[in-house]
């Protein structure tokens, strides 16, 4: 009877031990396949981080009481980033962030060199040195090779705004000219798309141009010389700009696993 009893109680032992190593908990047993659906990998999921570098072009917007200004700027570009990517099957979400010098300067303004012995001239002068995006990637994988994706998110800038002029009320002359800066880090939206090649298990290589708009930035000048603190100058200022640029990403620890999904129908 009690030969019995325990040729029972092992059979039970063997069997918690075949269902434990058939579901993963043994330490040297088989693992099993992850269930379908699952996004565990992919050629491009992951980690990475790379630099940049590109070309771009800035245009200035200035509004004074209806009366607009503008003034383009070309510039190089050029940073680093990183991100992390999710791949399902040939679906891809990922987040990207980078920060990049930009250096581009625009003037615009009016004169008036036969008002008088001395010329009456605005000027308005916006310059950049530097911006920064957060954005969301979704993108198309082909062959495990290539990404084609679109992105958007936030934008930030750091842009220097300076207005001088030597126009007084009544169209007179300041004398000294007035001058003041305003501006500083702005935020605003930026989108885009771009192409990105796995040369290797970890290298890639990406083509990417991005649009951005720092929206828009309202000051009110007080002109303290020659008019007693009385006399006010509000601009609107609207600064925006484009870049083109090529990048080269590192994948950090990419999951060996790839999970096999049916084509996108």
């Amino acid at each position: 009877m009690r030969l019995y009893s325990i040729l029972i109680i092992a059979a039970a032992c063997l069997a918690s031990a075949g269902t434990a190593q058939a579901g993963g908990s043994l330490k040297d047993g088989p693992m099993p396949g992850p269930p379908p659906g699952r996004c565990i990998g992919g050629a491009f999921a992951g980690p990475y981080a790379g630099v940049q570098l590109g070309f771009g072009s800035t245009r200035s917007r200035q509004d004074v009481g209806g009366d607009e200004f503008s003034d383009n700027d070309k510039g190089f570009t050029g940073g680093g980033f990183g991100g992390y990517n999710v791949q399902c099957g040939r679906v891809l979400f990922g987040v990207e962030t980078d920060f990049n010098y930009y250096g581009t300067d625009t003037e615009t303004g009016v004169e008036c060199p036969t008002c008088g012995s001395t010329p009456l001239s605005a000027s308005f002068q916006s310059s950049m040195d530097w911006f920064g995006t957060l954005r969301g990637r979704l993108g198309l994988v082909g062959d495990d090779h290539y990404l084609i994706y679109a992105t958007a998110g936030l934008a930030y800038a750091n842009v220097d705004h300076r207005f001088e002029t030597n126009i007084g009320p009544g169209g007179g002359v300041l004398a000294p000219p007035f001058s003041a800066s305003s501006g500083g880090t702005q935020l605003g939206w930026t989108v885009g798309g771009g192409v990105e090649f796995l040369k290797d298990e970890n290298w890639s290589l990406k083509a990417e141009a991005l649009y951005v708009d720092l929206g828009s930035d309202d000051e009110s000048y007080t002109l303290t010389t020659g008019c007693g603190g009385t006399c006010t100058a509000h601009v609107n200022w609207d600064d925006s700009f484009w870049v083109v640029r090529l990048g080269l990403a590192y994948h950090f620890n990419r999951p060996e696993t790839v999970v096999d999904y049916a084509p996108l129908k």
